[in-house]
């Protein structure tokens, strides 16, 4: 049977409310000496803390929940572990949910999440801003009163804090890239295309299209799912296209393109320039090191908690936009 603050206070004789006191840092009045019993006993008999009990006075559950797409994506995986141990610097557990892109996953780890009574969710949709997925999950928070932070994808609404990096911005620096080095054919392999990553992304390279006076041409688009067998599978398809380049929307799809060309003995980059995105660890250590665009995914982690306190604090704190940067190696060169 757990021990309580009941327990202690027979043991050491002394009153409930001292122990009460003591163990929550409100022992200003209690002399040195009682305070020492009370801490050494607690520790003599295991006592730990019943959060739910206190949770009934304080209101607060002190945990939070995190809801990402996919957690076997290393770049959701650092972030995950980062706030993870900002939370626990803080004081909080963490809920952590993987939706694997499904949409009405979404909803269902919303629910689950508000009926274990975090303090506030953390949450990367996988799904567009304007799916009706997405509207039921925010109304399903605003009606709850739960403080909501969006990572990675940013929504326009009225109960939401964003913390994301510049996914157009982010899509342009790959596509300039490759068309400073002349290349005119660059293929295109989204994520999701009802994802705002895919959207924002895919803009970017539109933009840096029309920055060299170039059509675009909607058969270089090819739909990924940001792992590395939808890289894998969706190559031939590019290849079909003529490319001389491609720009997948991560690193882990980039991962599968290129096992794929390796596979057909296609060179990189001699015969194909390839440029991945998030600056995953994997990236500087393959044969042919990858061209990237770096997102900072743990600051943005760290960031998010250190927002979600301020809003618990009931405090309306700013939107955080990180700016990507590209990373050049050895996967992107010149078109001979």
């Amino acid at each position: 049977m757990a021990v309580t603050i009941k327990d202690i206070a027979q043991r050491i004789g002394v009153s409930v409310s001292t122990v009460s006191m003591v163990l929550n840092g409100k022992d200003y009045r209690i002399s040195p000496a009682t305070r020492e019993k009370v801490e050494a006993a607690a520790r003599e008999m295991n006592y730990r803390p019943n959060r739910m009990a206190a949770g009934l006075v304080t209101k607060t559950s002190k945990t939070l929940g995190l809801i990402v797409p996919d957690i076997t994506n290393s770049y959701f995986a650092e972030m995950a572990a980062v706030i993870e141990a900002k939370c626990a610097d803080n004081g909080y557990s963490l809920f952590l949910c993987t939706t694997n892109y499904m949409p009405e996953h979404d909803v269902k780890y919303t629910n689950l999440l508000l009926e274990q009574g975090v303090d506030g969710i953390l949450f990367v949709m996988s799904v567009d801003g304007h799916n009706h997925r997405a509207g039921e999950c925010l109304q399903l928070l605003r009606e709850a009163g739960v403080p909501i932070l969006l990572l990675d994808q940013e929504w326009s609404n009225d109960i939401a804090v964003n913390v994301i990096s510049d996914n157009e911005q982010g899509g342009y620096l790959a596509v300039r890239h490759l068309l400073e080095l002349g290349h005119v054919r660059v293929g295109s392999l989204t994520g999701p295309a009802g994802t705002q990553t895919s959207q924002k992304r895919l803009s970017g390279y539109k933009r840096a299209l029309q920055e060299y006076d170039l059509p675009f041409d909607p058969k270089l688009i090819v739909e990924g799912n940001f792992r590395t067998d939808s890289g894998y599978d969706q190559c031939d398809v590019l290849l079909a296209q003529n490319v001389t380049a491609i720009f997948a929307y991560n690193d882990m799809m980039a991962l599968g393109i290129y096992k794929r060309l390796r596979e057909k003995g296609i060179r990189v980059p001699e015969d194909i320039s390839l440029v991945g995105y998030d600056n995953l660890n994997f990236t500087d250590c393959l044969e042919v090191p990858l061209t990237t665009i770096y997102q900072p995914a743990a600051q943005m982690g760290e960031t998010a908690v250190v927002k979600m306190l301020q809003m618990l604090a009931k405090e309306r704190p700013q939107d955080v936009v990180f700016a990507p940067k590209l990373i050049i190696r050895a996967s992107t060169s010149p078109l001979l």
